[in-house]
């Protein structure tokens, strides 16, 4: 496990191979374990011998070792807390399952050129805790990573830096549905039963990029998610109106040039229009956490429809990939 801070064993020395899976999360183990789970084949566990498991989470300052944190648990309970922490940050991603490294995601928060590590050294005690325990991450893990993708999108680390990248969304999606408290839950792709405001808001704005992206190319210095990203996710009802006005002329552009991907665009606009009664004029933390996973959701469903749709293919970012 690449946490410096960590240290784990067994009271018989037992190899635990589902931990490997931490740090190299293969997704056809990963689905045999969540499916072994499910199916009860827990109970004839190769776990025959009753065995208990043990971490030790360490701190050191002025010479000293502190221990800052202590699990202790059986074999069984651990194989099932380690298919729970798989399901909850199970994500699509160009069309297939994907599952991000533990140390990965503890990175979302972090600027990759930093040699700061401290947050994410922080982030991945909580993760790790989160993942055995089957406990909700703190908040201020999610805005941490929505700082950082704000950043991304205000150009300070590059222009046409994908922000919301499957890491950060799944980070994104165990934080929000672990602290779930009777919203809706999260799904790990597109979701059209979900009319949550600031979800479908996200959606929203994936499709209004598309626009953009079609009517101008994708050669554009500053587009509507470098503009107006920030502002959509905190303030939607401000935004939406300029950016409505936008959209416009850009679909008048796009019907004189590809009338049928105007089409199509324009049809999924009123779709999405007609789930959501009028634009909030706030969004809390958790709802800007919906509408990246909105936002994220939107443009994954787009790029497999453009698979199998010349005219779509105009609307995506290949290079995202």
């Amino acid at each position: 496990m690449c946490i410096r801070d960590r240290v784990y064993w067994t009271r018989d020395n037992q190899k635990i191979a589902e931990l490997d899976l931490f740090d190299n999360p293969d997704p056809g183990l990963v689905e045999h374990l969540i499916e072994s789970v499910v199916s009860g084949e827990n109970k004839k566990s190769k776990y025959i011998v009753p065995d208990r498991f043990y971490s030790c989470t360490l701190s050191g300052a002025a010479a000293r070792i502190a221990v800052r944190d202590w699990i202790e648990m059986s074999l069984g309970d651990l194989k099932k807390a380690i298919a729970r922490w798989f399901e909850d940050i199970k994500i699509e991603a160009w069309g297939e399952a994907y599952y991000t490294p533990l140390f990965r995601l503890a990175n979302c928060a972090q600027n990759e050129k930093s040699d700061n590590k401290t947050t994410t050294s922080r982030v991945a005690t909580h993760l790790w805790k989160s993942s055995l325990k089957e406990i909700m991450p703190p908040l201020w893990i999610l805005t941490s990573v929505l700082k950082r993708v704000r950043i991304i999108e205000n150009n300070e680390d590059g222009a046409n830096k994908e922000s919301i990248t499957p890491d950060r969304a799944a980070l994104i999606r165990l934080i929000l549905n672990r602290n779930n408290k009777g919203g809706s839950m999260l799904k790990e792709k597109l979701d059209a039963d979900n009319c949550s405001p600031p979800y479908i808001c996200g959606r929203i704005f994936a499709v209004l990029e598309s626009v953009q992206r079609a009517a101008l190319g994708k050669d554009i210095n500053a587009g509507i998610r470098e503009r107006f990203f920030t502002f959509a996710s905190t303030n939607p009802s401000s935004a939406f109106g300029r950016l409505m006005r936008l959209s416009q002329n850009h679909l008048a552009k796009l019907k004189n040039e590809k009338a049928g991907l105007a089409i199509i665009l324009d049809r999924e606009l009123q779709e999405l229009f007609s789930k959501i009664k009028e634009f909030p004029a706030v969004f809390a933390l958790e709802e800007q956490g919906q509408f990246a996973i909105g936002y994220y959701h939107q443009k994954q469903d787009t790029w497999k429809k453009a698979k199998n749709s010349a005219e779509l293919k105009a609307a995506t970012e290949e290079s995202d990939k």
